[in-house]
């Protein structure tokens, strides 16, 4: 079973001045033959728990509203 991660976690805002927290995890995955883990995907979702996509390091959008979203 994959191991998830919180890497980070920041402010962004609408073109409108609406502010979300976007939480940012990152997967492990341990090898079965092995101690060794590998690293698997990242996934961003806000404290909602609104689905992200990532756009750039700085831009993002989110899923359920449309809304385009940037780093403050």
């Amino acid at each position: 079973m994959p191991r998830e991660v919180e890497l980070d976690r920041f402010t962004v805002k609408t073109d409108e001045g609406k502010e979300y927290t976007i939480i940012e995890y990152q997967e492990y995955i341990q090898d079965r033959n092995s101690d060794a883990e590998t690293v698997g995907l990242k996934r961003w979702t806000t404290t909602e728990e609104l689905h992200i996509h990532y756009i750039d390091p700085k831009t993002f959008k989110i899923f359920e509203t449309g809304e385009i979203v940037r780093k403050v």
